[in-house]
């Protein structure tokens, strides 16, 4: 497929299974103007969750409009896309921040929303929060971005406690807000976050499963490092927050072929940080849909050593692919593995508590073997069709709460 996005939407969309009866949908919701503050052409958590939302609501027959940061497609299969003007980051140029633009509640009144959903709210997000407000119309917003968290990692911490009042107050304006752990719940609650539900993410079992495992892609991620025990795969973007320093033992010890896929702006210095000094780490790219798939297939172990992430997509597609995971005890990978039954949790940043942890999975095949299927059995607990069934409960949730509200304005 020569069209990027066009590929990228076919790839995504086929976890969604088959569409939802009628009969689980929000008849009170039809007409949904969605807010995201990353989107296509940038492949992220966010933008894959707003991805698959759209996706959703279009095969259930809403009316749908996009509000998402520059550069974005103009339409996504008939939905338009309302590209707002955006900044890039100097020391993040991949991640666009939408500027406070203010056409766009003109847009949003014309367009008279029953529902607003937005995603990681923060420039944009705001905008819906304040138009939704102004329209007296329920709004939903996913929590899916560790902004504080982030603020440390790039060495502004003092923005940290701005940011966390910011998404406090945005959060606080919105009708429902959408955790997608227990984890980050229990964090936002801390926060004084009102208004918490937890909504998880879904994973393509038929697409990621172990069955995909080929000779072929194996000798790919082994890259000639044939006397190693096995393939330590990382999967996810190169950037500052992700921590990736963290597997340098792995690079460092000639039993592990540690081998990374995906890009982004961080790469140059990942490269450098894993190849220097006798290390052998292989970098593939970026790669989605089947290929993504076979790649999970032929590893071994994943590791994965961010700190920051509010609940990790690509742990949960390494497990329905059968591998266990190393990942660091925070956040999100945290909460989704399940220490010494689906794979490791270990210290954050402690490179070396990642090494011993993947050598052991990889030195003891029957350990392996257990925990790889105690993964894809986790995995299959989690389809993107319960995942869509939930947020129509929350839709209709919200629009009870905003009647609720309604009637107290009018007493």
């Amino acid at each position: 497929m020569s069209d990027p996005i066009a590929a990228i939407v076919a790839a995504e969309t086929g976890a969604l299974g088959d569409p939802l009866p009628t009969t689980v949908l929000c008849a009170d919701v039809q007409r949904v103007a969605l807010f995201t503050e990353a989107f296509l052409p940038k492949v992220d958590g966010v933008s894959r969750t707003a991805l698959l939302t759209i996706r959703h609501l279009q095969r259930s027959k809403r009316d749908l409009i996009v509000f998402a940061p520059h550069p974005a497609p103009p339409h996504i299969e008939g939905t338009p896309i309302y590209s707002v003007p955006s900044l890039w980051l100097p020391s993040y140029p991949e991640t666009r921040v939408a500027l406070l633009w203010l056409p766009v509640l003109a847009q949003l009144r014309r367009f008279q929303p029953d529902l607003i959903h937005l995603f990681s709210p923060f420039t944009l997000g705001m905008l819906g929060m304040l138009g939704g407000g102004a329209l007296h119309v329920p709004i939903v917003a996913n929590y899916q971005t560790d902004l504080p968290g982030y603020a440390r990692s790039y060495g502004a911490p003092h923005f940290a406690p701005l940011f966390e009042a910011l998404l406090r107050f945005i959060h606080n304006g919105c009708t429902l807000n959408l955790a997608p752990t227990h984890i980050i719940l229990d964090e936002l609650r801390a926060w004084q976050f009102k208004r918490l539900r937890l909504w998880g993410r879904g994973v393509d079992t038929a697409r990621f499963t172990p069955r995909r495992r080929r000779a072929a892609w194996r000798a790919r991620l082994l890259h000639g490092r044939e006397s190693a025990c096995g393939v330590a795969l990382y999967v996810g973007r190169m950037a500052r927050e992700k921590h990736l320093e963290a597997l340098s033992a792995l690079a460092t010890d000639s039993s592990i072929a540690l081998t990374l896929i995906g890009s982004g702006n961080h790469l140059p210095q990942v490269q450098q940080t894993l190849t220097e000094n006798g290390r052998s780490a292989h970098f593939i790219g970026h790669l989605i849909g089947d290929a993504l798939a076979d790649a999970y297939a032929a590893a071994d172990v994943f590791v994965f050593p961010a700190v920051r992430e509010t609940f990790g997509q690509v742990i949960l597609e390494a497990m329905a692919s059968g591998l266990p995971v190393v990942a660091a005890n925070q956040g999100g990978s945290a909460a989704l593995v399940r220490h010494g039954e689906t794979g490791f949790l270990v210290p954050p940043h402690d490179a070396e508590a990642f090494r011993q942890r993947t050598c052991q999975l990889l030195a003891d095949s029957a350990l392996r073997a257990r925990m790889s299927a105690a993964a894809r059995a986790y995995a299959e607990q989690h389809a993107w069709s319960a995942v869509m069934r939930a947020l129509e409960c929350y839709y209709a949730e919200a629009v009870r709460l905003q009647r609720r509200l309604g009637r107290l304005r009018r007493c």
